[in-house]
């Protein structure tokens, strides 16, 4: 009985010494294996009350940089939630009042979903806290963090499976101090097309001004502004009437091309030319695409007899509207010396409206966009887009409205799917969620999709309040909805803010003619500015309600851009820092006197894997990240990235060791003649900084061993002043 107490004391002992652990989480990357069970060390797989599970361990369709993974094959659930589970057998110091962001990937066998719960919990009474996420079929990065009541050295992470007859897999755990956003420039999804706006009528309204002021107000919109995306009217009257009634024989003179001219004598006219080569004129990078888009076939076409009130295309005219839109398409460039580089034969043909504007079904489109596709082709005019539906919201309930539903229902036709080259939508809906986002993406087929046009309708304000807006369906519609492009409403209008009437221009002007830039101007420079046409937007984790994430690398790996949004106060927010960066700008748009501001970096310690950084309420945040290659690829001082990167080499006074991996290492250093010189052991981390003061100048080599890997390098010292 003696020794069993004795034996008890021990353990318990034992237990809490072993649970003075601090982050990080031992084993987290799920790599190292205990030989003697076969399981991963510093994990353990339960089955209680009832729950049965097979576990094992997968080495098959793995994420970038792993080997193994956690496989749970759930056969039944216990009477309760914790009775099939992963927990890890590290038990860490927590501290009251602070969070801990828990990064995890994960995935399930089949098509369906699942739900996985990842729980906090220590030995302190009510403090488990736990939180469910939906599991696909595709590996997916988790996060979320908890804030903990009470300190406690006996915290435990756990993974409960909460679905039977399901497979699970999980992988590449990791628990942080703070709120965490992490980056993976390995695991890359869609590449950028653009970012701009749209003239639209407004045009004959800036050329009412001055040239002084008028000029400004371009510069702002197309030089400062760096787009390359510009979207503006085709005109019903360009072709009123009929031309001469054969769809296939074009009658050029009968073409009235007022609107497109600048005849400030003639109240038709809308200046649109001379704004689109003045745009061009003006740009830095040039545009990429130039959009035309039609609100209504001429009245003459359609069955309400006007190109206002709706009505739509007279069946049978398919032909007549396709020459139609050839017309402007050729006029545009022999009359302009402008290329059109897509064109959309519809604007929201699912919302009703009293202004130019034409009602189409699915169907009805469907036939417009056939005849249209065959057109292009037969006249040479292969190289221009068809973009399509451009609906007034996103996703909808009512199957017979917004963009989702009427890409579902066209592209079962697979002569439509050929056809469109774009989807293109407008999200003026109150609120577009994640899950609509991805029903618009899903419904796409891996086609691009664009917002051609966006603007907070019910707003009249130029604060933060009406920026986020944008924000949010920009940084949801690229994360969640695969968008590749996205527009607003308008590049310029006269603000009629003393009357509370609402805007959507990017530049504005009052009656007393001042420039008012709002700042969703600001906030549209991170994107326009920093993230370009052919980026591609990479892996980022920790975004959720509270902060707004999304993360691009340039196509020559050169740039990682990172934009982040949050309305309320964050502290102690960390940001990984990628690997090969030697230099990083912050540029900040906030509530106050912050404008796309370049703000000091110097707090930022590039060779450390986190930078950390305080959120103030309703500001935006961009970090570019420059990265040298020699730094962040294959060579002499990066052996691998789940080895380690040494730097400086040569080193003077200390030498840095970063790991992808925590893990515990061993690490001998050897002189030319073989002789140890130095030899430690070091606790689980992923970071090794080494004093070498005490090593003379020349070269040497560094052994390190750990779990899963062996690796020699050669370094010099120059402790030579």
């Amino acid at each position: 009985m003696q020794n069993k107490i004795l034996l008890g004391v021990c353990f318990f002992w034992a237990f809490l010494v072993n649970a003075q652990n601090q982050l990080p989480l031992a084993n987290g990357a799920l790599e190292e294996i205990e030989s003697t069970t076969n399981n991963f060390t510093h994990w353990s797989n339960l089955q209680t009350n009832g729950g049965q599970a097979n576990y094992s361990i997968s080495t098959q369709n793995l994420i970038p940089g792993s080997s193994k993974a956690q496989k749970s094959e759930i056969i039944s659930l216990g009477t309760n939630g914790w009775h099939v589970k992963t927990h890890s057998d590290y038990l860490f110091q927590v501290q009251s009042g602070q969070q801990y962001t828990v990064r995890f990937w994960a995935k399930i066998d089949g098509d369906n979903q699942a739900t996985m719960k990842v729980v906090f919990q220590s030995e302190v009474q009510g403090s488990y806290q736990g939180n469910n996420k939906i599991i696909n079929e595709n590996w997916q990065q988790f996060s979320h963090t908890f804030t903990v009541t009470n300190d406690s050295d006996l915290n435990r992470l756990s993974f409960w499976y909460m679905d039977s007859g399901v497979t699970y897999y999980l992988d590449e755990v990791e628990v942080v101090v703070g709120k965490t956003i992490s980056l993976n420039e390995a695991i890359t999804y869609q590449e950028v097309d653009g970012f701009g706006a749209g003239i639209k009528r407004r045009t004959e309204h800036l050329y009412d001004l001055d040239f002084s002021l008028r000029n400004q107000i371009e510069t702002l919109a197309f030089q400062d502004l760096e787009v390359n995306m510009i979207r503006f009217f085709i005109y019903h009257d360009l072709e009123n009437p009929n031309d001469n009634n054969n769809p296939f024989n074009l009658n050029q003179s009968a073409l009235d091309w007022t609107r497109y001219e600048s005849d400030p004598f003639d109240w038709r006219t809308r200046f649109v030319a001379e704004a689109l080569n003045n745009a061009f004129n003006l740009s830095v990078n040039g545009f990429d695409h130039i959009i035309g888009n039609c609100n209504s076939a001429p009245a003459w076409m359609k069955t309400n007899g006007s190109h206002n009130n709706g009505g739509t295309l007279i069946t049978g005219l398919e032909d007549e509207y396709s020459e139609f839109l050839m017309a402007f398409l050729s006029g545009m460039s022999s009359r302009y010396s402008i290329d059109v580089t897509a064109i959309s034969p519809t604007n929201e043909p699912d919302f009703e409206v009293s202004y130019e504007s034409m009602n189409t079904t699915p169907e009805e489109l469907s036939s417009i966009l056939i005849n249209l596709n065959n057109r292009l082709d037969d006249e040479g005019f292969t190289e221009v887009k068809i973009i399509s539906p451009e609906c007034f919201r996103v996703d909808s309930d009512d199957l017979s409205k917004s963009t989702t539903n009427y890409v579902n229902i066209m592209f079962e036709d697979p002569n439509v799917f050929q056809a469109v080259d774009v989807v293109a939508t407008h999200p003026y809906q109150s609120s577009v969620t994640q899950t609509q986002w991805s029903n618009l993406k899903d419904a796409s087929l891996e086609k691009p999709i664009w917002v051609t046009e966006a603007g907070n309708l019910s707003s009249p304000y130029i604060n933060m309040a009406d920026a986020s807006y944008h924000i949010e369906r920009i940084i949801d519609g690229f994360n969640y909805g695969g968008l590749t492009g996205y527009m607003f409403h308008l590049f310029y209008e006269q603000h009629d803010y003393e009357n509370e009437v609402s805007s959507s221009a990017l530049v504005l002007w009052d009656s007393n003619n001042n420039i008012l830039l709002p700042k969703r101007y600001y906030v549209f420079k991170h994107f326009t500015n920093l993230v370009k046409n052919g980026y591609q937007r990479i892996h980022s984790s920790g975004f959720d309600n509270d902060l707004k994430i999304v993360a691009f690398k340039s196509d020559n790996d050169s740039k990682v851009v990172v934009n982040l949004f949050s309305e309320n106060n964050l502290s102690n927010v960390n940001i990984e820092i990628p690997e090969g960066s030697i230099s990083v700008d912050h540029f900040v748009t906030s509530d106050e006197d912050e404008n796309y501001s370049l703000i000091t970096t110097d707090d930022f310690d590039l060779d450390n894997n986190y930078m950390s950084l305080n959120i103030d309420a309703m500001s935006m945040h961009s970090f570019v990240f420059s990265i040298d290659s020699n730094l962040s690829s294959n060579n002499d001082f990066l052996l691998e990235r789940n080895k380690v990167i040494l730097f400086p080499n040569p080193a003077n006074s200390q030498l840095k060791l970063s790991f992808h991996e925590s893990l515990e290492r061993e690490l001998i250093i050897y002189d030319v003649n073989g002789l140890e010189v130095f030899k430690k052991t070091y606790p689980v981390s992923n970071k090794i900084i080494l004093n070498t003061k005490f090593l003379s100048s020349g070269f040497y080599f560094m052994n390190l061993k750990s779990s899963n890997f062996k690796q020699t390098i050669k370094f010099l010292i120059n402790n030579e002043d």
